[in-house]
């Protein structure tokens, strides 16, 4: 191997490594952009094996010791940079979601009460006339499925069967309430018509169906079941929803800016409030698996269970808190 030419072919990697490395001296690895970082870490195992040859090749001292200390420095900031994102990850959880919940609760309220209505009309309606519930929203598709409709006038609850698969049920659940949530929150895209659409289905859904259960004597069961999750659930939703409506609204009123740069400025907050709700369901869907279908715990367990989640959630994600470090946050 020519080494002259091996040293100059390298010397210009190791300088935009020692050039990164200046960055971070001076402003930390909050000063490097996402495609520095990567860099960075790109280049520290390029010139670990640039060291590791060097000392095969018995290059001088000089050259040793440079690259030595070049790996050592890239080492501790790329090793520091990955026990930052556990941090990170901890901070926005115990920290920034909370805080970006309350920043943005107007939208969070405006997604509850697109829910609420239709759920508390159809609640109406239904209990009025059980029949509601057989009104199609969609050909082919009724308020209440034919299947859950039979079951409920044999009074049978649905939920029931569940409880002897509550490990397979709980994934199941979780995944299909993260569906929903994410329903709600991308098609917000579709400057927030699309979100108000699935809150809206969702809360006609619920409202019939406790409706129809509420005709048949069995509103109390179904009550029951909801209660030990529902709380987190609906919260989740409801947040997810928010943040679809931030979307929206930056697509239908950007204001001064640009509508592409306005929906840029809302999409990383409406994206952390989304994935603040994925941790929410996953809780959510534990609790619908492993104790909502239970037949043999008493209703009042589950509804002291309910009253703990929304006190719980209440505390977490308002009550004051400490700030955080920026550095740290960063």
């Amino acid at each position: 191997m020519n080494v002259e030419r091996w040293l100059k072919t390298r010397r210009m990697s190791w300088q935009k490594l020692e050039d990164l490395l200046k960055i971070v001296d001076g402003h930390g690895l909050k000063g490097l952009e996402r495609d520095q970082l990567q860099e960075l870490g790109r280049l520290y195992r390029a010139t670990s094996a640039d060291l590791s040859r060097a000392r095969a090749m018995k290059l001088s001292g000089e050259v040793q010791v440079y690259l030595n200390n070049l790996v050592v420095r890239a080492h501790n900031q790329v090793y520091q940079n990955r026990r930052n994102r556990l941090s990170d990850i901890w901070n926005f959880f115990a920290h920034g979601f909370p805080e970006l919940v309350q920043s943005y609760i107007l939208y969070v309220v405006a997604a509850f009460i697109v829910f609420m209505i239709p759920a508390l009309g159809c609640y109406r309606e239904a209990v009025l006339d059980a029949h509601f519930g057989q009104m199609e929203i969609t050909p082919g598709h009724a308020l209440v499925p034919d299947e859950q409709w039979h079951l409920i006038e044999q009074h049978k609850m649905w939920t029931d069967s569940a409880q002897d698969y509550s490990p397979a049920v709980a994934s199941f659940i979780a995944t299909n309430n993260i569906k929903v949530t994410i329903l709600a929150f991308a098609m917000g895209i579709t400057f927030g018509i699309g979100t108000l659409v699935v809150l809206a289905f969702n809360g006609m859904n619920i409202g019939t169906v406790f409706g129809v259960c509420q005709d048949y004597g069995m509103a109390g069961r179904l009550a029951a079941f909801v209660a030990g999750h529902g709380v987190i659930e609906l919260t989740a939703i409801f947040i997810a929803g928010g943040a679809g409506l931030l979307i929206g609204k930056s697509m239908l009123f950007p204001g001064q800016y640009k509508r592409i740069d306005a929906l840029r400025m809302a999409a990383r907050p409406a994206f952390k409030l989304f994935a603040g709700c994925v941790l929410l369901l996953l809780i959510a869907g534990t609790i619908e698996g492993f104790i909502s279908p239970r037949t043999d715990i008493a209703p009042e367990v589950k509804y002291t269970v309910s009253l703990a989640t929304a006190v719980c959630l209440i505390l977490y994600l308002f009550a004051p808190r400490k700030k955080v470090d920026e550095e740290t946050k960063s």
